[in-house]
């Protein structure tokens, strides 16, 4: 990933095809976008697209019910999943009663297709709905299926409409659906693997990784601290992996 060179944040790629590299790098927090290609060298779509997501990006700040500009993109997602883990010290987190707790009850449900979890309505309650031929009722792709859909829910995205019809989704513009989906996962990954915590577990494991000698045997000391902070935390060890480059905690 990369580092915006105005403000500082991490920047998302876009791709004109799956199979070339980034042809440019969008930033939430400033707006800005970097070409690493002459825009008429892109497809028509991809030029079209491109321009949407910088239109988007680089909208007016929202204002919150008292009149301040909110907090947006990621760092939003994160600041509120903190606020929401207040008080709470265990680990692994207990995202369901958290969900629970702030007016989002889970349920499950069979979900048409490979479709893992959504938002409904149910009576009065707004309700998130994991696939239960899916998950079940435990394990970790579950426990991250709930944190997504309840940053979902708290972030309000364009995905929770409670006047749209039952078992309906809106069709959201595409660059909005990508950011939102962006931003829920860094509260997903911010709420079941707080930064705080996962640095702390980390510092303890972590001089096993150096005392070892040679690549091969680094790296699979490596893996077993990814493997034990992720059985720590009730996530996938891939999950991990990523929360732990995302802190640069490992390269």
């Amino acid at each position: 990933m990369r580092d915006c060179a105005r403000c500082g944040n991490e920047l998302e790629p876009y791709f004109d095809s799956t199979c070339e590299p980034p042809v440019a790098w969008l930033c939430q927090a400033c707006g800005s976008v970097s070409l690493e290609a002459d825009l008429r060298s892109l497809s028509p779509s991809a030029r079209g697209e491109l321009a949407a997501l910088q239109a988007f990006i680089s909208a007016p700040p929202r204002r919150d019910r008292g009149g301040r500009t909110a907090v947006v993109g990621l760092d939003r997602a994160r600041a509120r999943a903190q606020a929401m883990l207040e008080g709470t010290r265990e680990i692994p987190v207990d995202v369901e009663r958290i969900a629970a707790q702030h007016g989002y009850p889970v349920r499950e449900r069979a979900l048409p297709g490979r479709e893992r979890g959504t938002i409904a309505r149910e009576g009065d309650l707004t309700v998130i709905v994991v696939n239960r031929e899916r998950f079940g009722r435990a394990g970790a792709e579950r426990r991250w299926v709930i944190a997504e859909e309840l940053g979902h829910a708290v972030l309000e995205h364009s995905t929770l409409v409670a006047s749209g019809e039952p078992g309906h989704r809106l069709a959201v513009p595409e660059p909005r659906r990508r950011a939102e989906e962006r931003e829920a996962k860094r509260f997903a990954a911010e709420i079941l693997m707080p930064e705080e915590k996962v640095r702390g577990r980390f510092a303890e494991l972590a001089p096993r990784i150096y005392q070892t000698m040679g690549l091969r045997q680094r790296q699979a000391e490596m893996d077993e601290v990814v493997a034990a902070l992720a059985r720590m935390f009730a996530v996938t060890a891939t999950a991990m992996r990523v929360r732990l480059e995302e802190l640069d905690l490992i390269p």
